[in-house]
């Protein structure tokens, strides 16, 4: 399921309407009209984050899944859905930790029903200007909500950076092994502030600053976190690449990329 703001799909020149139109299409997608929830705060950034609330109106569905769009799934998470009943599922913003021992809206296993739409809704109306998504249902359900581990549910792509993994490792003693966090993991968050999400382009310095650097192991350079650090992102560029170009197949642009393809 996608919701979308309720755009014309009879526009087909635009690209969003293509996508949409392609991912209903080809990935069986079920496309959900929404009203954009918008509200002005301290942040400009957030300030259409309420909107992944409506989840819990969604009420045709037993459950459903929240994942944020700054995410990539490393593997499929349908194991949630056989979950006990509850209002709602969310792990903890570990990263944030021992700071503020609060939930991560990141990830939502959501049971919508009218009576907690009308809750998250009061919540809303009567928000602070610093009070967004993350603060609603943390008001909500910190106290109540059925814990989801993040790991490997919310690896943040930050942690292969860290220089202290006990928050994600959930404890002291564990030795840090990028190559076995990668594979246990199901879901990756883009998050290396100031880096701008995947989708956008990134200065080359900003790169090099936020990448994880290499460690001597045994006397050994290992460059295991930055490597997978840097595939996170280009095989979230390549997979965008792929199933996002609209441009028809014999298309100019296409046709020179390939007599391109075959200079080199």
């Amino acid at each position: 399921m996608l919701v979308d703001p309720g755009v014309d799909l009879h526009d087909v020149t635009s690209d969003n309407v293509k996508l949409l139109i392609l991912a209903r299409d080809k990935y069986n997608v079920k496309l959900v009209p929404i009203s954009i929830q918008h509200r002005a705060g301290a942040d400009p950034t957030w300030a259409d984050s309420f909107t992944k609330l409506l989840a819990f109106n969604q009420t045709r569905y037993g459950r459903v899944l929240s994942i944020d769009s700054d995410t990539t799934l490393l593997n499929h998470m349908d194991e949630l859905f056989s979950l006990p009943p509850t209002p709602v599922a969310m792990p903890r913003a570990y990263w944030l930790y021992p700071d503020q021992e609060i939930l991560s809206s990141q990830v939502m296993l959501v049971q919508p029903s009218q009576v907690e739409f009308s809750r998250i809704t009061s919540k809303i109306d009567n928000a602070g200007r610093n009070d967004y998504d993350m603060e609603i249902v943390n008001q909500l359900y910190k106290d109540s909500a059925m814990i989801l581990p993040h790991r490997p549910y919310d690896l943040l792509t930050a942690e292969f950076g860290n220089d202290s993994h006990q928050w994600y490792l959930g404890s002291d003693q564990e030795s840090w092994d990028p190559v076995a966090i990668y594979n246990e993991a199901k879901l990756v968050h883009f998050s290396d502030w100031p880096l701008p999400k995947p989708w956008l382009e990134s200065p080359a310095h900003l790169v090099q600053e936020r990448e994880p650097k290499c460690v001597k192991v045994n006397g050994v350079e290992n460059c295991a976190a930055r490597d997978i650090w840097q595939g996170i992102y280009q095989d979230f560029r390549e997979r965008r690449k792929r199933v996002c170009d609209t441009t028809p197949p014999d298309a100019p642009e296409n046709a020179s990329s390939r007599r391109r393809s075959r200079r080199r």
